[in-house]
């Protein structure tokens, strides 16, 4: 299955697009701030639907959820001034004295893309969350509400790891989510969408989780993101996925399709990642992560096999870079060591650690459960800031 980031309609449905999302584009926190503990989940026993009446006050509930959710759900234009090229006369070597008509340059005019997308406001003050793909990069940056409003808005920060990116806004009696513990959602809970598909703002489309943890996906650098049916389209991207309580689960942003079209796979990304990177942007503009310092691989059915390791887990440890934090551990030299878990929370998958590893703070300790020539080991070193373009975990 393949990864589709909605970039333009006029991509063919033969196409298949890159990255992650659904921005649709064409060319020419809460009233308590983001730093509000998130909103307790609760489940509430549900009775059978035996009847029309029982029907009809499910679809009581759904409206009363959309009404509540949609003034906080806005529209986000943005323009991106794309310069252009600027090169020598192609026949330069035929006229003038010098050959080059006097080192005339010539000079393609700019042009101007728009992208539409989505966001969500998570506080009073103008704070809104979207996707980095939908507003990294723009020279210019539009937001409309739901009751049609319009206002300039100021990039605080992005994230490209992680596609997300916070914007503000100067605009009285804004509506908000507040946010959910994500930690807590389950496979099977109902949620809606909301979104600008198609530039068609305020739609919601509604579904269930349909898994958790999905990473390794190749389609931003941390991924953790929730799977979701609601139907996801083209403009959604930095929209809203709100549970049964009209609070905020995840921020939409990719669907997995052959078509290029909604397939009943889409990902958002879980609140509490939200949560974490959007603060970070909101106070100092940028991103700061733990670095362990290690390449590692998927460790396969085979491998754990010849190992002996049974079903127990685990990475499989690559490479090294020097100087790291994981230099201080003394590595086997076959080239044989797996990670199997991290302060006490079994290890799956590269991603799993990758994620683990880049929520703690420069200096934290970290706790590694090591196998290696046939033993298990433990050892703590301190993570250090990740480097910029640093590879690895």
């Amino acid at each position: 299955m393949k990864t589709s980031r909605w970039l333009s309609l006029s991509v063919g449905a033969s196409l298949i697009a890159f990255a992650a999302g659904a921005c649709y584009q064409r060319t020419a926190p809460t009233s308590n701030g983001l730093e509000q503990s998130a909103v307790a989940q609760t489940h509430t026993p549900q009775t059978p639907i035996r009847n029309a009446d029982d029907l009809a006050q499910l679809s009581a509930t759904y409206s009363q959820i959309s009404r509540k959710v949609t003034p906080a759900v806005v529209n986000i234009q943005a323009v991106t001034l794309q310069r252009g090229r600027t090169f020598a006369d192609p026949f330069g070597g035929m006229f003038g004295d010098n050959g080059d008509f006097g080192g005339r340059m010539f000079r393609e005019p700019d042009r101007k893309s728009q992208s539409i997308g989505s966001g969500v406001i998570v506080d009073k003050s103008g704070l809104i969350i979207t996707n980095n793909h939908v507003a990294g990069g723009a020279t210019q940056l539009t937001v409309t509400l739901s009751d049609r409003r319009r206002f300039p808005a100021k990039l605080l920060g992005t994230d490209p790891d992680s596609d997300i990116a916070v914007l503000k806004i100067n605009a009285p009696n804004l509506p908000t989510l507040n946010f959910v513990d994500s930690d807590k959602v389950n496979v099977g809970d109902i949620v809606l969408a909301i979104g600008s598909p198609f530039n068609l703002a305020s739609t919601v489309t509604q579904g269930i989780i349909s898994a958790k943890g999905r990473s390794d996906l190749g389609i931003s650098a941390y991924e953790d993101f929730l799977q979701t049916d609601a139907a996801i389209n083209p403009g959604n991207s930095g929209g809203a996925l709100v549970d049964i309580n009209g609070n905020l689960v995840g921020i939409n942003s990719a669907i997995l399709s052959e078509s290029g079209g909604n397939q009943g796979i889409g990902l958002a990304i879980p609140s509490n990642l939200v949560r974490s990177i959007a603060n970070q942007l909101e106070t100092t503009g940028k991103v700061t992560r733990g670095w362990l310092g290690v390449a590692v691989d998927p460790l396969t059915g085979d491998i754990s096999d010849q190992l002996g390791l049974g079903n127990q887990g685990g990475v499989l440890v690559t490479g090294l870079y020097q100087n790291a934090p994981a230099a201080q551990i003394p590595w086997s030299e076959r080239g044989t060591d797996i990670i199997l878990s991290a302060n006490g929370i079994t290890i799956d998958s590269p991603g799993e650690l990758r994620n683990l590893v880049a929520g703690l703070a420069p200096g934290t300790p970290l706790k590694l459960n090591v196998w290696s020539n046939g033993k298990t080991k433990d050892y703590t070193v301190n993570v250090a800031t990740r480097p910029a373009r640093a590879q690895g975990v």
